[in-house]
This record gives C-alpha cells, sequence and structure tokens, in this order.
C-alpha cells in the first residue's frame, strides 16, 4: 500500500482505477447489445414472414407452415388443421385464381414498439391473395399472434 504524501498518484491505485474502467466498459458494452438486441429480434420475425411468403408461392407449404409454428404462439394442432385447409383450398379454389406468379410485401402497421401487423399481396395469373401476419413483443421476443389470408383489401386501402 502506498502511503507518498506528494501528488504523484500510488501505483496500487492504478489496478483499481484500471479494473474500475475495464469494468464500466463490460457494462457499456452489454448495455449497448442488450438494447440493439429487440431490434434484431424484429428483423428475424419480418425475415420469418419474408421466407414463410417464398415458401408459400414455391408450394413448399409443408416448409412454410413449420416457420409458423417455430415462430408463434399459435398451437401446432391449429396450424395442423390450417395446413388440412389450405391444402383443400390448393385443390378446390386456388385453380381458379391461376398460376402464383409471386407475392410483394405491402407495409406494416406498428402499435408503439410492441405489436406490429405485416401484409403481403400472393399475386395469381388472375387474383390475388392478401397475406397478414400480426406479431406481439413479450419478454422472450417477437412471436406471430395471429395469421391470416383472404380478399379484402380494406385495412390496405384506408
Amino acid at each position: 500500500m502506498c502511503h507518498s504524501k506528494s501528488d504523484i498518484p500510488c501505483p496500487s491505485n492504478y489496478g483499481k482505477m484500471t479494473r474500475l474502467i475495464l469494468a464500466l466498459i463490460l457494462c457499456l458494452t452489454f448495455l449497448s447489445c442488450e438494447q440493439a438486441k429487440p431490434e434484431k429480434d424484429k428483423e428475424r420475425i419480418e425475415a420469418v414472414c419474408d421466407m414463410f411468403m417464398q415458401n408459400f408461392r414455391d408450394g413448399k407449404l409443408s416448409e412454410a407452415l413449420q416457420l409458423l409454428k417455430q415462430n408463434s404462439v399459435l398451437a401446432s394442432s391449429t396450424i395442423d388443421t390450417l395446413y388440412s385447409t389450405i391444402t383443400s383450398q390448393m385443390k378446390s379454389i386456388f385453380p381458379s385464381y391461376g398460376r402464383m406468379l409471386s407475392y410483394e410485401f405491402i407495409s406494416e402497421r406498428k402499435i408503439k414498439d410492441f405489436i406490429a401487423r405485416r401484409f403481403y399481396i400472393l399475386k395469381f395469373e388472375k387474383s390475388y391473395l392478401k397475406f397478414d401476419f400480426t406479431f406481439y413483443k413479450n419478454e422472450s421476443g417477437w412471436k406471430i399472434t395471429s395469421f391470416n389470408y383472404n380478399e379484402d383489401l380494406i385495412e390496405l386501402l384506408y
């Protein structure tokens, strides 16, 4: 321990000061990483929606719904039922729409930073379908809470 009365700092205080500065830097780094995490998780769930639409358009319904299972709060049995419904509609209704051409992201609406809804249009030769995904940010991150598709454009036109 240094007991010098001069203006020169004691060498033992340098170690304490260095540890304090290092601890402060680590805390600031940790805090900045934690603040960036919610934004990265939001980007991840947006990418899931994009990949769902890509798989759906490519006729990979099973892969699309698997993404939904992995990233939503919807019951697995609900998604299995949805698979059966879509498969049936693909055989009976979708042929009248013509061939699937492409999809486009249309817009996103938000309530603060904890609820968002993304809208897509799946284009066919003769018609279209609107898809929407609603997601919610809870303490573990963003999860899809609702999925819907239909021809109703009211939400998009007004």
